[in-house]
């Protein structure tokens, strides 16, 4: 089915949100009619219920005056995201990360590779060679479960954040940066050691 509107469609949807806008409530099937020119009720049901179906209004059952509006998606809102900046993390060595939100950022979700539940900055350029770069916004795509050669977000010794790629082998886990002069971390077993997030994208010149 289109989810375009035929003329009778939108007349009929105008003439609804102005009476609600009006009178405080939407007209019954019987009113619809009279304004549109339809003498018959099931006629005007037809239409809205294709209204209903293209997801203009709602039919509430057992109700005279049961149509309720719904707002139409805005075409832009459905390519765009609202992502909230906090802390940062650190590409050199780990940093502490303030756990609140400076601002919120509205993005593509195009840009990302993964679904990010929050951006991050980075600080140092120890993931480099991996295209991360001072000063990026890192998309975090929040979830504790990794694998070996991935990049992640990790928590090391509390609340210091990093951004790593991922060795895990048995029972060796290491943090390995991509640049050179920066060398791996190896969370020690004493250590809060968790995995935060996967690498999700990220944004330049924000």
């Amino acid at each position: 089915m289109s989810l375009q509107l035929t003329s009778r469609q939108s007349n009929i949807l105008d003439f609804i949100r102005a009476r609600v806008e009006q009178g405080g409530h939407a007209p019954t099937l019987e009113e619809i009619g009279q304004a549109m020119g339809l003498p018959n009720v099931s006629a005007v049901l037809k239409h809205v219920r294709s209204l209903e179906a293209k997801g203009r209004l709602v039919i509430e059952p057992n109700r005279s005056r049961g149509i309720r509006l719904v707002s139409a998606p805005d075409p832009i809102d459905a390519d765009t995201m609202d992502l909230p900046l906090v802390g940062r993390i650190a590409a050199g060595e780990p940093l502490f990360s303030e756990s609140r939100i400076e601002r919120t950022l509205r993005v593509s979700r195009w840009l990302f590779r993964l679904k990010p539940d929050y951006l991050v900055r980075v600080i140092g350029d120890s993931m480099r060679d991996e295209g991360i770069l001072d000063q990026d916004l890192v998309g975090v795509h929040a979830t504790p479960v990794a694998r070996h050669g991935q990049v992640v977000a990790a928590r090391v010794g509390g609340d210091r954040f990093t951004i790593k790629r991922l060795y895990w082998k048995g029972d060796v886990i290491r943090l390995l940066p991509n640049s050179p002069g920066y060398q791996p971390i190896d969370p020690d077993p004493s250590d809060d050691f968790a995995i935060e997030g996967l690498f999700a994208g990220l944004l330049r010149g924000c």
